[in-house]
């Protein structure tokens, strides 16, 4: 029997909802990594572009991602008492202030630098910026030096959405560079170094670019919105000498292009990894500056500045807490090693974690371990 228009209609807007449902599945389970990838990405496109004909801003809300009317993708962040990343730090910066090794920190942007816009453009609530403002003044108060990056970006007139992918949670190798730049600026005007800040010029370094090249995460997680990334290699244009140290203590000698996997720009299958992460976070010395040994206590984002930080200081150790041994003792091992500074360098997201149950970033503040 023939089926009415109105029918033929109905069934065809099912099979959409059908197809929209497998992709959602697939991406936010992870399927479509697994050998039924290929049947997964085309899931993964599909929904995306679904998703943007009917301009569904929020079909992701229960994740926490939203996305603009540019297609940018953005998440939310409760509200934070801040009391226990407080409470940390202070103790923390007295634990080093006891051992003579300064502290500096510094806070790094989400995507957006205004939560009261985050409602009026998606009617939700987002606390990331007030969160971090209470942190800040909170420890500002108490005589911690800091640096909020957001500042530097108003007095600059920066555009935030320059600093970030589209479809990505990090930012970009530039801003990574530029992030630098301020914060070996905040170590000469804090801890007492003295690094020469020209060596952050932007004509001293060359650039690579790769064009469509690459999807971020978040929107690996809900389905490309937007068109892929381009993304950018930066190395320095001048001569540079390391000692980089793995994780059992050897060593081996190289050049800033040690800090960068370039296996990772194979774009005929590489598009759905994250190319953020083709700059390594090493251990490493400097042969070229005599001064200067830094512990930075990091998250992703330091991914593109550990590397650019280095070429200021003699010696820089990272470490991501979340990703620490539970044997771990950071007193023990900044005493042991011996450094001069401490850097915490966090994501603004990562105030609050504790307080989110799902968050994979509760451990981020626990710096008396």
């Amino acid at each position: 029997m023939k089926m009415s228009k109105t029918a033929n209609i109905l069934v065809r807007l099912l099979a959409i909802i059908l197809l929209l449902s497998l992709g959602a599945v697939f991406i936010t389970s992870g399927l479509y990594r697994s050998s039924f990838k290929g049947i997964g990405y085309k899931l993964v496109e599909f929904n995306g572009g679904m998703s943007k004909i009917i301009h569904m801003q929020g079909y992701n809300s229960e994740i926490g991602l939203y996305a603009t009317d540019d297609y940018y993708y953005v998440s939310i962040t409760g509200k934070a008492s801040t009391d226990y990343e407080v409470e940390q730090t202070l103790a923390f910066r007295d634990f080093l202030e006891e051992n003579d090794i300064n502290l500096l920190y510094v806070n790094e942007p989400t995507k957006y630098v205004d939560d009261f816009q985050f409602r009026e453009s998606l009617g939700v609530e987002s606390y990331s910026n007030r969160n971090a403002d209470l942190f800040l003044s909170r420890i500002r108060e108490a005589g911690v030096n800091t640096i909020d990056l957001r500042d530097n970006i108003s007095a600059e007139r920066i555009d935030i959405k320059d600093l970030f992918y589209k479809t990505d949670h990090h930012w970009t190798t530039r801003a990574g560079l530029w992030a630098s730049r301020i914060m070996a600026d905040g170590l000469n005007r804090y801890c007492g170094y003295d690094i020469d800040l020209s060596i952050y010029d932007e004509n001293k370094y060359e650039y690579k670019t790769w064009t469509s090249c690459w999807l971020g995460e978040q929107g690996r997680k809900t389905g490309a919105y937007s068109d892929l990334e381009d993304y950018t290699e930066i190395k320095p244009a001048f001569e540079t000498d390391y000692t980089f140290i793995n994780d059992d203590q050897t060593t081996y000698d190289g050049d800033f292009s040690n800090f960068i996997n370039e296996d990772f720009y194979v774009t005929s299958d590489n598009v759905y990894a994250s190319w953020h992460y083709s700059y390594q976070l090493i251990n490493c010395i400097n042969n070229n500056v005599d001064s200067g040994k830094v512990l930075l206590i990091a998250d992703s984002y330091d991914h593109v500045t550990e590397c650019f930080l280095s070429l200021g200081v003699h010696e820089i150790d990272v470490i991501i807490l979340r990703d620490a041994e539970e044997g771990f003792h950071l007193k023990e091992h900044i005493l042991q090693n011996g450094y001069d500074t401490v850097v915490i360098a966090y994501a603004q997201h990562m105030i609050g974690a504790l307080e989110d149950p799902a968050s994979k970033n509760k451990r981020m503040f626990s710096f008396d371990r």
